[in-house]
This record gives C-alpha cells, structure tokens and sequence, in this order.
C-alpha cells in the first residue's frame, strides 16, 4: 500500500463574511414576517370595523324602515291586493312624503309580491333603474331583507319589510332604497382609520417589544443550526479528505470539482437548493472507494474486466453509506449517477440523456475536466484547450452538450483561478463559497436562468 504524507486537516473555521450574512438574513426575515403581520392584522381589523359599521347603518336604516312603514300598517293599513283609486292616492302620498324625507325610492308590493305603488325621488330615476337590475328576496313575516349596492358612485341599501295589517297578517311588503348620505360614509372613514391608527400604534409598540425577544432567539436558534450544520460540513469535508487519503496524492481534487461544479451550477442558474445537493455530492463522489481493496483501488495499471467490475461496485456502496444519513442524502444523485453517460452507455443503470439527474450531468463534466488537467503519477496534465476539444468530442456521447457549451466559455478562466492556488488557500475560499449557500442563501430564491432546460 503507498504511504503518503500530509499535514493534517484543519478544523473548519467559521468565515465572518458567513456570520454577517446569516446575521442579515435573520434581520430581513424578522422584519418581514413583522411587516406582514402587520398588515394582515391592519386588513383583518379594518375588514371588522367595515363590517360593524355597515351592519350598525343597516340596522338603523331597519328602525328607519319599521317606523315609515307603519304609515301603511296596523289600523292604517289598505288592501293592497285591491286599492281604490281614493286608497291610491292617500298611499301615494304617503310615498312621496318619505321620498322626500329619508328615502330615494319607496315601492309597495301585494302579498302576491306585485308591485302596486312606486315613489322615486326627483333625479333619482338612474339609481332606481339601476337597481331593478337586480333582484331582492322578499323576507318571511317576522324578518327583513336588505341588499347593499354601490351604483353610481353612491352606497344604496334596499330594506324590505313585511307589512301588516290590524289583525297582524300580512298584507304586502314595503321597499325603501335608502342612500348612505356623505356623512355616514366619512363617519365610517373615520372610524375605520382611527381604529387603524390605533392599530398600528399598538403593533409598533408591541414590535418595539418583541423584535429583540425574537432576534434572540432566533440568534439562539440559527446559532445553534449552524453550530449542528458546521459540523455536518466538517464530517462532509473528513469524509471527503479520506477518500482521497486512499486515492489521490491530495485533497486538491475534490476542492477542484467542487468548485468547477459550483460555478458551473451558478452558470446554469441552479437553485440554492440544488447547489447544496451538488456540492455535497462534489465532496463525496468516491465515497464508495473506502470500500474498495487496496490491490484494485491503487493498481498502478490498467484494470482487468473482473477488477474493473469490482471497481464498479463502489457507486452502490457510495449510495449505501448515503443511505445512512438523511443529511448527506442530496449527494446521492451525483454519488449514484456520475458515471452514466448520455448515450446511456455508462453504469449503473445505464440511463440516457436528461434522464440522468442534472447535478450527475454536471460533476461528469468537471470531473473528467480535472482528471485531464491534473497531474497524475502515470500521466501529465493536459493543456486547457485539449481538454475542452476532449469533452467537446464526447459531447452529446459521455456529455450533455447543453452542459459541456456552457462549461466551454468559463473553464479558462476558473482553471486560472484554481491552478494559481495552493491547497489551503483553496480550502479557505471554497469555506466561504459553501458557507453562503448553507448559512446564508435563502431557501426559495429563485434560480437566474431555468435550469430544467440543462
């Protein structure tokens, strides 16, 4: 077995970048979870105040209603199934009285619920037009039915009441359209907006209160998750760092893939989401290989078919050690599906174009990119250009081509950034890259380009 030495692995540090972002992060979500509050409460106490106060003018337009109408009940009341032409005249008046007074249309129904007499205030005939439009319920003896409609500008109330007569049997109904005068309307304006001031000064001063509870502990909170998340990034990176212990001269590898595959991701737009999956499953590619005997893992020569199968097997045993820890689970597409070709050539399942998970499609890329930039014990690294035309032949064979073209315009330069570093300086800027997509990066953010297309 080779023997190999290295300095030993840094504990993770945290980066303050990292910090201020979660810290920012914390204050937008209070503030707007606040605000909407807020609102919502702002919009929930109005819509009351709205309500109690149409509620309180219908019920005095109901009293208003009651007391008119018994200009047509009890003792005085007619016959309206069959009114003289004496009766008609007195009812008539009657109407015309309480059009001029409180109503805009007073209307006289039969207990057939025809109408028998009609009043309208003068320059009202739209607005009672306008209503007929719409049909109103006739209401059982002991009720009343009202109707609220917004025509022309003007808030109207229809009352219906039953009307009866000395005996108290109903004899017909009695309509008045009542408009809600300017007054009432600025009445309910400044009810609702004092409420709302109210409100709002009540919230403000509750916010005042509860935002610094909230932010500590939500401090305590995210603290505490990015203490259980830190570690879970170090147990990625440890796991990461032993396979290559088994094979790879170093680390450089996996912090290569990792970011060719993140900034290939960003190229693409990726989601917050999927970036996590792909750079856990960047980390942990091989981790399968721990498991595979070191004659066939370190033989300096080609493999035989039989040892190539056994090779092989460590995908399934990556999936298996996956399977122990739902945390890491997101790697598993790239874990399980890296070596698929889009042919459908490739193993384990032998799947074929966009049926090989995106972030699978994306590590095959850099992954084979690295292999032939790097140095390697049987081979020297190959010129930047030559790899691209490598992975440009095999596009649309090995390689999703969408994928390969995109990965063609930015591998000069992310090649640069990476060759002129040596490990640890990696390793610090690949903590902080990481740190933003699991500390920081928002959940739902929306990716820049849709990534469903790759």
């Amino acid at each position: 077995m080779k023997t190999r030495s290295k300095p030993p692995m840094k504990q993770a540090s945290a980066d303050p970048r990292n910090a201020l972002l979660a810290s920012m992060l914390i204050h937008r979500k209070i503030l707007i979870r606040l605000f909407w509050g807020w609102l919502m409460l702002s919009l929930v106490v109005s819509g009351i105040v709205l309500t109690l106060e149409i509620y309180r003018v219908e019920a005095w337009v109901y009293q208003l209603a009651l007391k008119e109408s018994a200009s047509f009940s009890g003792e005085a009341a007619h016959n309206l199934d069959s009114i003289d032409r004496s009766a008609f005249e007195h009812l008539t008046k009657l109407a015309r009285q309480l059009v001029e007074q409180h109503f805009l249309v007073v209307e006289l129904y039969d207990r057939g619920q025809q109408l028998k007499l009609e009043a309208v205030r003068s320059g009202k005939e739209l607005s009672e037009q306008t209503i007929d439009q719409y049909r109103h319920r006739f209401p059982n003896e002991q009720e009343f039915s009202h109707q609220l409609h917004f025509v022309n500008g003007e808030w109207l109330l229809v009352i219906v009441v039953p009307l009866k007569d000395a005996k108290n049997t109903k004899i017909g109904y009695f309509e008045g359209i009542y408009q809600v005068d300017r007054e009432t309307l600025v009445g309910i304006e400044q009810e609702i907006f004092r409420t709302l001031a109210f409100v709002t000064l009540g919230i403000s001063l509750t916010t005042l209160l509860m935002y610094p509870i909230m932010l500590n502990l939500n401090r305590w909170l995210i603290s505490l998750s990015n203490t259980l998340l830190k570690g879970n990034l170090e147990l990625m990176n440890a796991l990461g760092y032993a396979i290559a212990e088994r094979d790879s001269d170093t680390n450089s590898h996996n912090y290569r893939v990792t970011y060719y595959a993140l900034r290939l991701g960003e190229a693409i737009g990726l989601a917050p989401e999927n970036m996590r999956h792909l750079i856990a499953g960047a980390f942990l590619h091989d981790i399968g290989k721990i498991g595979i005997r070191d004659p066939i893992l370190l033989k300096p020569g080609k493999l035989t078919q039989e040892e190539f199968e056994v090779m092989k097997t460590h995908v399934l045993l990556g999936v298996d050690i996956l399977s122990k820890s739902s945390w890491l689970g997101g790697a598993r597409d790239v874990v399980e599906f890296h070596h698929e070709k889009y042919d459908g050539s490739g193993y384990p399942q032998g799947l074929k174009g966009k049926a090989i998970p995106l972030n699978a499609r994306i590590f095959a890329i850099v992954d084979v990119f690295d292999a032939l930039t790097s140095h390697r014990p049987y081979k020297k690294p190959w010129p930047v250009p030559d790899a691209i035309a490598a992975l440009e032949r095999d596009s649309g064979s090995h390689f999703d081509p969408q994928l390969v073209g995109v990965f063609a315009r930015i591998a000069h330069r992310l090649h640069e950034e990476m060759s002129s570093l040596e490990e640890h300086r990696m390793e610090m800027m690949l903590q902080h890259l990481i740190g933003y997509y699991f500390l920081a990066a928002p959940n739902g953010a929306a990716a820049k380009k849709h990534s469903a297309l790759y």
